[in-house]
């Protein structure tokens, strides 16, 4: 029988965010200041409504959600994200352009809230 050590390398600790698909919401299920900036566009029912949970990738504790609004014929998207419990993360939702699907969106809408410090 080879010689097998008795204790592996441990590979690096994967730390960071995910997010479960985005399913579709209605403009009711969205945050409430997203819900206010989408009323107040031109066209509200041309939008999309789009919500993903968000996990820790250490813990697999809930952090939070995102929720998008998307416009396909414009590809405009707004965002917001909502950490869980009381405290407050964003003040005001994002505005970006997207040329993908709602799975884009979410994932640039990631890379933006990411840079903005409020997840890993």
């Amino acid at each position: 029988m080879p010689r097998v050590p008795i204790a592996q390398p441990r590979a690096q600790q994967i730390a960071g965010t995910y997010w479960t698909p985005p399913t579709e919401a209605t403009i009711a299920e969205i945050h409430p200041l997203l819900m206010a900036i989408i009323i107040m566009t031109p066209n509200p029912r041309s939008w999309g409504f789009y919500s993903a949970n968000v996990y820790d990738i250490c813990s697999g504790e809930p952090v939070g959600y995102f929720d998008v609004a998307f416009d396909q014929a414009t590809r405009r998207v707004c965002g917001h994200y909502s950490a869980v419990g009381s405290r407050v993360v964003m003040r005001s939702p994002i505005w970006f352009q997207c040329a993908g699907d709602e799975n884009d969106a979410i994932q640039h809408f990631y890379e933006l809230v990411r840079e903005a410090g409020h997840v890993e």
